[in-house]
Parts: C-alpha cells; structure tokens; sequence
C-alpha cells in the first residue's frame, strides 16, 4: 500500500513540476552559445546582449535596449573563442545606424578584454549593429544584424505579465495540492475499509 502511495504522490509532484515548468518558460528568452553561423542574441533585465565568433576570437556586445532618439552606453567583450581569455590591447570600433552611420571608437574599460562604447541616439526604425576589431596589422568585421529601436511599452504592461506569470504558477500548485489531497483522502479511505473488511473476517 505505502508503495502505492509513493507511487501516485510522485507522479503528482512531476505533473506539479512539468506545469510549472511549463508556466515559467512561456516568459523565458533564449540562451547564449558559441555560433559561427549567426549572431546569438538573449535579452533580460532591460539588456540585450549579441554574441557573435570572429576568426579565433568571440565578440560581445552589451546594451540596454535601444530607445528612439536616446544615446546608449554599451560594453563590447572581446575574448578567445576556444578558452574565453579576454583580449587585451585591442582597438574596437562599432557602427549602430543607417548607411550614413559613422563608426564610433569604443574605449579600453578597467577590465582586460572590455570596451566601452556611446552609441548615437536614432530615430525609431532597423538599424544594423557592426563592429571592427584591429589587433596589430589585422583588422575584422562582425556583423550583429538588424537591431530594433522602439518606444519601450508602458511599466504597467510589463507588471501585467509578471502577475500573470506569478498567478500561473500559484495555480499550478493549488491544484497540485488539491489533487494530492484528493488521492490521499481515497487512500486512507480505501485502507480504512480494508481494515474494517479483515476484522470483520476475523470476527
């Protein structure tokens, strides 16, 4: 009997948790890798980052997200792409606009391997991002693509989907609880008349 119980508890737990799971990632962005083929870009916290290999090297780049006819402050990482050991020394020079788009000289920050950039404020639209690193002699371009500059929506639109995240996820559980109280009522239910039918035999 108790294996039964175990049995049914734990198959109501992984529902709870596939549930939640499921809740969660409605509202969840994409992850980073190491692509050679495209850009890879995730966004959270108001920052958008675009990774992207360059030869032997990876370049980042990290902004908040772009505004219409706002500067924006971004950070460009510069690393080894096999082992991730910053570049120092570089000299890196970002391009974010239209073909009239001057390129903009990002600066060494404190740390190895970090630039800093001031990106010109744009109109709303699609913009491409580019930036060339020169090492010595050698001199690369990446190409981040096309990047989208909108007015950002209104803090309530953002609290709402938090609520509704926070609400799916309180759900999930009530009626994980519910269902669990339900099998061990009719569990305790069940053993009760066994034990009522073997005394009765007994008897």
């Amino acid at each position: 009997m108790s294996y039964r119980i175990n049995r049914i508890t734990g198959g109501v737990l992984a529902l709870s948790l596939a549930l939640i799971s499921l809740s969660t990632s409605v509202f969840a962005h994409g992850g980073e890798d190491h692509s050679e083929s495209a850009p890879v870009v995730s966004v959270g916290a108001g920052m958008q980052t675009r990774t992207a290999r360059l030869g032997d090297m990876e370049v980042t780049i990290k902004h908040p997200v772009f505004e219409p006819d706002h500067e924006t402050t971004g950070r460009v990482f510069v690393t080894r792409f096999e082992t991730n050991e910053p570049i120092e020394g570089a000299r890196v020079f970002v391009v974010f606009g239209d073909g009239s788009a001057q390129e903009v000289t990002a600066t060494a920050g404190t740390t190895a391997g970090v630039y800093e950039v001031k990106l010109p404020p744009v109109p709303e639209g699609e913009y491409a991002l580019t930036a060339r690193v020169e090492i010595g002699n050698a001199s690369e371009t990446v190409q981040f693509g096309q990047v989208s500059v909108t007015t950002p929506p209104p803090a309530e639109v953002e609290s709402g989907n938090a609520w509704a995240r926070t609400g799916i996820i309180v759900l999930a559980a009530l009626a994980a609880l519910v269902v669990i109280g339900a099998v061990g009522y009719r569990v305790s239910q069940s053993s009760r008349r066994g034990r009522i039918e073997e005394e009765a035999v007994t008897v």
